[in-house]
């Protein structure tokens, strides 16, 4: 079956010729794609996310491990083992404030450079883009960091990456393959119904679904380069269209 999905991947991107065969096709054949297809973008978006991002993720912690003091939240209190305020900066894109004060100096996060977390003596807070986020530590529960806890927290995290980050994508592209698809039917019943054919919900999904495929493939490539392409969204929608229109049309015309 792996190899069937591969092939079908291909011929829908390939030939429009190819629609005629699966546009009756059965629903349970069309979901069985749809599973294939989405486990396959979900392997390629985790192991994509984390060759760009884990130079990110690893280089914070190896600065957090150097910079950030040892503090403990007990009964619902900050305790920080260093002077007070302390200010620290991750300089990055953008470059991330931190704050630990227990000695009143800060009451919020206001005036700070954004974004920034704020360790005060009852309250963590953030914000970004001029929206503030405040958690109480006594509903955060007990905490404890040391700065050599770091490395291991580092390890834990990117043990759980992989399974939890794929079954994340996973479960989201299966719901937003479905929700694209249904959203291009419409053109393929207004094409079919402009032959005289009225096509069934199972047709019009069918030929919209594999009709993502070119569109998902364009959207792997882009991201695998890491470039940002303004109204990117745009071209893939109209990709994914284009291809429904005509796929739609050359299942259509030899009724």
């Amino acid at each position: 079956m792996p190899g069937r999905f591969f092939v079908q991947s291909y011929r829908a991107i390939t030939e429009f010729e190819f629609y005629q065969d699966i546009w009756q096709q059965s629903l349970r054949a069309t979901l069985v794609f749809l599973l294939y297809l989405s486990a396959v973008i979900a392997i390629a978006l985790t192991l994509i996310y984390a060759w760009q991002l884990y130079p990110v993720f690893s280089d914070f912690f190896d600065w957090a491990e150097r910079n950030i003091p040892q503090f403990a939240v007990v009964e619902g209190q900050l305790e920080v083992d260093a002077d007070q305020p302390l200010l620290l900066e991750y300089r990055n894109d953008p470059t991330w404030t931190f704050v630990f004060d227990t000695t009143g100096t800060y009451r919020d996060a206001d005036g700070l450079k954004e974004p920034v977390l704020l360790f005060t003596g009852d309250q963590l807070f953030f914000r970004f883009q001029g929206a503030a986020e405040v958690y109480p530590w006594r509903d955060l529960g007990p905490l404890e960091v040391s700065p050599g806890d770091l490395s291991d927290y580092k390890r834990v995290l990117t043990l759980l990456y992989f399974p939890l980050g794929y079954s994340f994508l996973l479960i989201y592209t299966m719901l937003a393959k479905s929700i694209q698809a249904l959203l291009l039917c419409p053109i393929a019943f207004v094409v079919a119904t402009g032959y005289g054919i009225r096509l069934s919900l199972r047709n019009g999904f069918t030929i919209a679904l594999y009709s993502l495929v070119p569109a998902i493939a364009i959207d792997l490539a882009v991201r695998l380069t890491g470039l940002n392409i303004s109204y990117f969204d745009l071209i893939y929608i109209v990709t994914a269209g284009i291809y429904t229109y005509f796929a739609t049309q050359k299942c259509v015309v030899i009724q």
